[in-house]
């Protein structure tokens, strides 16, 4: 998994950089989207992934499909990853952009998980505390997780901050034990 997000990297940089220059992000968001649910399609996946296939007749069905529906742009970057033997980076691709435009509209994703269901203004509460701190914009996922015990756990990238029953007895084994 880490080689994909290795080589999908720089084509990810380079088409979020291309956007944000023409203030395009949007709308390359939306075209990556289209392309990678086309990449995905098992139909065009078993075309695709023929042994008698040719990589130019691959590019030229590619594009067939979304030239209509996509930038000039897009198709370079298709055309790209199709003559470089990338397609199967494009999903890493897509994931890494939206990430960086994430990261540019300051907004982060938190994953909270608790032991209970949490109503709107729990989460609100959550959210504007979780935005104080970080000084970004939050876009909380909640899920609840009864082997929590009680209270909350969140994760916001790779900070963690657990304050559940659970998590407090696991700090208490941890003290006892050494």
């Amino acid at each position: 998994m880490a080689e994909l997000a290795t080589l999908a990297r720089p084509y990810a940089q380079a088409i979020f950089t291309l956007g944000k220059e023409s203030n395009s992000l949007d709308a390359w968001s939306d075209s990556l989207a289209f392309v990678d649910a086309v990449s995905t399609d098992d139909q065009f996946k078993s075309i695709a992934n023929a042994p008698d296939i040719k990589i130019s007749d691959v590019e030229k069905l590619f594009v067939s499909i979304i030239q209509d529906k996509v930038s000039k742009e897009v198709v370079n970057f298709v055309r790209l990853l199709v003559a470089n033997g990338r397609l199967t980076v494009l999903s890493e691709v897509v994931f890494q952009f939206e990430k960086l435009k994430s990261d540019d509209d300051g907004l982060v994703e938190a994953k909270i998980d608790s032991a209970f269901e949490l109503n709107a203004d729990q989460i609100q509460t959550i959210v504007d505390g979780l935005s104080k701190k970080l000084n970004k914009k939050i876009d909380p996922a909640v899920n609840v997780d009864s082997s929590l015990i009680g209270g909350i756990k969140i994760q916001v990238g790779d900070k963690v901050w657990d304050a559940s029953v659970r998590g407090r007895l696991q700090e208490m084994t941890v003290a006892l034990t050494n």
